[in-house]
């Protein structure tokens, strides 16, 4: 019997299971990462323990310092529980619309980060949220945060070149997992880590495989692959240099909020699988592919996060 020497060990290595209740109609097949079985609730453990062994190891991140970062949730979920695991104070920027992320706020809190909640007017009434665009006011006071102070470390999630290695890990699990045989891979856009992570690794194995990102409806911006997507200190990043790579990504679409919540709640039903909304845009778009695809094929996507992170409102949240 295998017993951890710490929870930190138990990152990653996420089982895989095959849909059959959403699929009894579809002869392709839909395998499903669940994410959500990382120790915090969501494949962001898998960023935050990178990037901070990796901020260790070259010296950036020194005992004593703190750790600050600008989220949708997930990444600050797990920021606060590997950080202050670890040792170092942690502050979260949580920009988010209303209530929706009041079960993130306190769990982050549980875990003994430090967390500023920031509510812009204009996204006082938005539903679906795209972590890529509603995240830069609480970029920006990390970035002015990290030149006040030396002892301040950001992790910057949206272009940290640590968080697609990360993915890149996720991305040889499946391969081993599905042994190889992966069709196509579906994947929602929050910083762009977890597409271009395992795109990278999946599309140099298997070289026809396609790999489809989604939006949430209410994104400004519209992602293009093969076209440039704004970049600065506090835009961009990954995404930017994903969508510019040539042939990593082939499509993105979007999925509106009601459908994405809609999806989550058959998901949960008719599968068993108590996973977040981003969860349902994913296996979505996942079953339409595998419907497109046919006979002996298999699509592949991950379930990001948990669903006790959702219960006072249901929202596509990337």
């Amino acid at each position: 019997m295998y017993v951890a020497k710490s929870i930190l060990e138990l990152i990653g290595k996420t089982p895989m299971v095959k849909l059959s209740n959403l699929t009894k109609d579809i002869d392709a097949n839909v395998l499903v990462k669940l994410e959500y079985l990382n120790p915090s609730g969501s494949l962001k453990d898998r960023i935050a323990l990178e990037m901070i062994e990796q901020a260790e190891g070259e010296g950036v991140l020194q005992p004593g310092f703190t750790i600050v970062e600008a989220s949708t949730g997930n990444t600050g979920i797990s920021f606060s529980f590997v950080g202050t695991l670890k040792g170092y104070r942690v502050v979260i920027y949580e920009t988010i619309p209303g209530r929706m992320g009041e079960e993130k706020i306190k769990i982050m809190k549980n875990y003994g980060a430090d967390v500023k909640v920031i509510t812009p007017k204009e996204l006082e009434h938005e539903r679906s949220v795209a972590g890529a665009e509603i995240e830069l006011p609480g970029r920006k006071m990390c970035l002015e945060l990290e030149r006040r102070n030396p002892k301040v470390w950001w992790a910057r999630q949206f272009s940290n070149p640590h968080n697609v290695r990360a993915h890149n890990k996720t991305a040889r699990e499946i391969l081993t997992q599905t042994k190889g045989r992966v069709d196509a891979f579906v994947a929602s856009i929050g910083t762009g880590g977890t597409l271009m992570g395992i795109a990278e690794v999946l599309k140099k194995e298997l070289p026809h495989i396609k790999i489809i990102g989604i939006q949430p409806a209410s994104s400004k911006v519209t992602m293009v692959p093969g076209k440039p997507y704004p970049k600065s200190e506090i835009k961009g990043g990954i995404i930017s240099d994903m969508l510019e790579k040539p042939n990593l990504i082939d499509e993105i679409v979007r999925v509106s909020d009601t459908e994405a919540v809609k999806m989550t709640h058959r998901l949960r039903v008719e599968e068993g699988l108590y996973a977040g909304v981003s969860s349902g845009a994913n296996v979505l778009i996942a079953v339409k592919e595998a419907q497109r695809l046919g006979d002996g094929k298999n699509v592949v996507t991950v379930l990001p996060d948990s669903g006790d992170r959702y219960l006072t409102e249901e929202h596509y949240v990337t």
